[in-house]
């Protein structure tokens, strides 16, 4: 499996304009104008993020977004990248049906990084990761299970079949059955993308922070802890309950006090309707 992933062969790729907004946020002589102008040249791009960017998870109440360049104005040009890229990744996989409700995942997928840019303006300990980042990195947290569906159909029949059967946590049944797990596959993926290496990294352990680079350790343990959170809460594919591990244990560890983690417990539902907007 992962010299065929390393070949890249009819892997999703990201359309131009992914890589440009990149460039140009590297470049200090931009400004919003320019990061309007990249997305402007894409008519599909821009009316998704035009109806993003209205949805409740962005947008505030009676506020109107028109335009591209009110987007980024609104929004900042981070978080309009950001949600570009979110946008750009959903529309790359398509909507191939395999073992897996797309709709699900991706309201999943979207609720993770809303809670994880969350609390990473809360609890992030690197300055030079920005929450919107952080928000990427969460939503791309479960990617490499739509290249493992799509492309390794089954096998990753043959895994589901034998965590239905046996229980387990899905990513040690993927290692034993494919040598690696989905987080490993969407780590490879990002890098393939040539999206920054903190979030393959992210990706890659977000089931296991302890094994990530010691200085990106922090970021996976947020990932995670939205991702358990979600988890738990049944938020899009997801069971209630279901999570690796205890949401009050993962939150404890990023220094959140009890009423803290009761207080996000109990936003999950807004978030999950946030998220469903969202891709709406």
């Amino acid at each position: 499996m992962r010299d065929l992933l390393a070949r890249g062969e009819n892997l999703p790729t990201l359309p131009t304009v992914v890589f440009q907004l990149h460039r140009v946020l590297d470049d200090e002589r931009a400004g919003a104008r320019d990061v309007g102008a990249i997305i402007e040249r894409d008519p599909s791009l821009t009316i998704r993020l035009l109806r993003a960017a209205n949805s409740a998870a962005f947008a505030r109440p009676g506020q109107r977004i028109g335009s591209v360049q009110s987007a980024v104005a609104m929004l900042g040009v981070n978080q309009v990248r950001a949600v570009c890229i979110a946008l750009a990744v959903v529309k790359a996989f398509g909507q191939r049906r395999g073992g897996l409700d797309h709709t699900a995942f991706w309201v999943h997928a979207a609720a993770v990084g809303m809670l994880a840019r969350r609390l990473w303006d809360r609890f992030g300990d690197d300055p030079d990761i920005s929450a919107d980042d952080v928000y990427v990195a969460g939503l791309l947290h479960d990617t490499g299970l739509l290249v493992i569906e799509q492309h390794f159909p089954r096998e990753f029949a043959e895994v589901l079949a034998e965590r239905a059967a046996n229980g387990g946590r899905l990513w040690q049944v993927e290692e034993e059955h494919l040598g690696m797990d989905h987080g490993a596959v969407g780590g490879l993926l990002i890098g393939r993308w040539g999206l920054p290496p903190y979030l393959a990294e992210a990706v890659t352990n977000h089931h296991h922070p302890h094994q990530a680079d010691e200085k990106l350790q922090g970021l996976c343990r947020v990932v995670q802890a939205a991702e358990v959170l979600c988890t738990d809460g049944g938020v899009g594919l997801a069971e209630e309950g279901s999570a690796d591990c205890s949401p009050f244990d993962v939150l404890t560890e990023l220094g959140a006090d009890e009423g803290t983690i009761e207080e996000i417990e109990a936003e999950l539902p807004t978030l999950s309707e946030k998220a469903r907007q969202f891709l709406a």
